[in-house]
């Protein structure tokens, strides 16, 4: 919290000098924002020691960039498109799919980190807004996992919630002994921390893998991710997630 207070004025005082960027967004360690003009790109990145603007010819660093996604690398976790100035994003929603894992250790890590870094960065980008996703399958019964982070419910920002059966005390030992806290009234399973409690995004990472493992999947690839949001405005991808990801509207 600390670093993102740091960051909120000169944040604030970049927009004021360039206007709006084409691309929100942040990797693992720090923000990826980017202004992109025909000839030029400025990227506002950084890490846990300092916030870096730089300057990158257009061509060279989308082909770069495309260059490390099919390496299996991840110049950043999410991108959130709103409209801004400048182009590339035709590009820049291909590459977003690129990034694939295949383990259940992938699976658990890069939500975490991706929790973490919306967290940090979203109320500094875009204020006041939430991000989420659901996580789904085609089983029966379905699954259909929520992950939210939500600045805007103190004391419960990153959370989860997943429908679940009749809380009978068989089920609710079993699901507690998941890491799911209790069910509200719509008779859904929830994990919800403070974004104070640093390990709360790896905890509620850890929470919605276990149960995804308990149900008929070898492959954390056999769930997929959709309804990606931030604020329900704009374009949201997440390469950085672990799982499959559909920017289409599934229902089922």
């Amino acid at each position: 919290m600390e670093r993102r207070a740091a960051l909120r004025p000169v944040y604030a005082a970049i927009i004021a000098r360039l206007g709006p960027p084409t691309l929100l967004g942040g990797t693992d360690h720090g923000p990826s924002v980017r202004w992109v003009r025909p000839t030029r790109t400025l990227l506002l990145s950084g890490d846990h020691g300092a916030a870096v603007l730089s300057v990158h010819d257009s061509a060279r660093f989308a082909e770069r960039e495309y260059a490390e996604f099919v390496e299996g690398g991840l110049p950043y976790a999410w991108a959130l498109d709103r409209g801004g100035p400048g182009g590339g994003r035709d590009r820049w929603l291909n590459d977003s799919s690129v990034a694939r894992t295949c383990t259940w250790q992938d699976a658990e890590e890069r939500p975490a980190l991706l929790l973490a870094s919306w967290a940090e960065h979203l109320p500094v980008q875009a204020p006041g807004d939430w991000a989420g996703m659901r996580l789904r399958a085609r089983w029966n019964p379905p699954v259909d996992l929520v992950v939210t982070y939500d600045p805007g419910t103190p004391g419960r920002e990153p959370c989860a919630v997943v429908p679940g059966p009749p809380p009978t005390p068989e089920t609710a030992e079993r699901m507690r002994g998941r890491g799911w806290q209790g069910t509200d009234p719509h008779n859904r399973w929830y994990i919800r921390l403070p974004e104070t409690d640093p390990r709360a995004p790896a905890e509620v990472a850890r929470v919605v893998t276990a149960e995804l493992r308990a149900g008929p999947f070898d492959y954390p690839n056999e769930v997929f991710a959709s309804d990606i949001s931030a604020g329900d405005d704009g374009t949201l991808v997440v390469p950085g997630l672990g799982f499959e990801v559909t920017l289409r509207r599934e229902h089922f």
